[in-house]
């Protein structure tokens, strides 16, 4: 256990009436006397700063987790040029059009300096045999530059409607609007008895 000491320096001496002059300089000046008390008052703040720093080794400060915060977003998916666009219904929900294997995007708001940490889609449905719904998390430079895929994954051969995806722990995945905007794009098979029908997306996210 630490141990802490302080021995004040200061020792006031009385003056007496009609004997003692006032002063500023000597042993019983003003100077010397107010530079003790100062000289005091910071050895008691050294010792108070060395009791503070013990308790915190005693009780180290329990670190707090960033919160996780889930952005909720309608998949209302813009067709892509040369491709067939998903049928929009009026709830906001997506469906794969039947003979058709849709293909779309949706611009992806996020707040500045979040690190995105997961990705669920919300639907249900089956595509025809041997295909998947292709689910793709685009950052795009505003640069004009090739976008490039943050996430990528498919359902169900990666994941299931429903399930977390998590974002790789990369630099890439803290969001810089100062360089990128972000895009969801989705494509799947032609609508049967049972089309795929997106009814929302959800990004996880936590902050900086």
């Amino acid at each position: 256990m630490a141990s802490f000491g302080y021995t004040p320096k200061f020792h006031h001496s009385h003056w007496a009436d009609f004997r003692d002059l006032v002063e500023a300089d000597g042993s019983n000046g003003f100077n010397i006397r107010f530079d003790t008390i100062e000289s005091d008052l910071k050895a008691v703040g050294t010792v108070v700063g060395q009791i503070s720093t013990a308790f915190d080794q005693l009780n180290p400060p329990v670190p707090v987790a960033p919160a996780t915060v889930q952005l909720t977003v309608a998949p209302t998916l813009l067709p892509v040029a040369g491709g067939t666009g998903w049928s929009l219904q009026a709830s906001g929900q997506a469906v794969a059009p039947a003979n058709v294997s849709p293909l779309g995007v949706v611009p992806l708001v996020l707040p500045d300096k979040v690190r995105l940490t997961s990705m669920r889609v919300l639907g249900k449905g089956t595509p025809p045999t041997g295909v998947n719904t292709s689910v793709i998390v685009n950052q795009v430079p505003l640069s004009g530059a090739t976008p490039s895929a943050l996430l990528a994954f498919a359902i169900p051969k990666d994941a299931a409607f429903g399930a977390a995806v998590p974002f790789p722990n990369i630099a890439a995945s803290v969001v810089d609007l100062a360089n990128f905007r972000y895009t969801i794009s989705v494509g799947s098979g032609p609508g049967t008895g049972d089309p795929v029908t997106l009814n929302a997306f959800q990004i996880s996210y936590t902050a900086p």
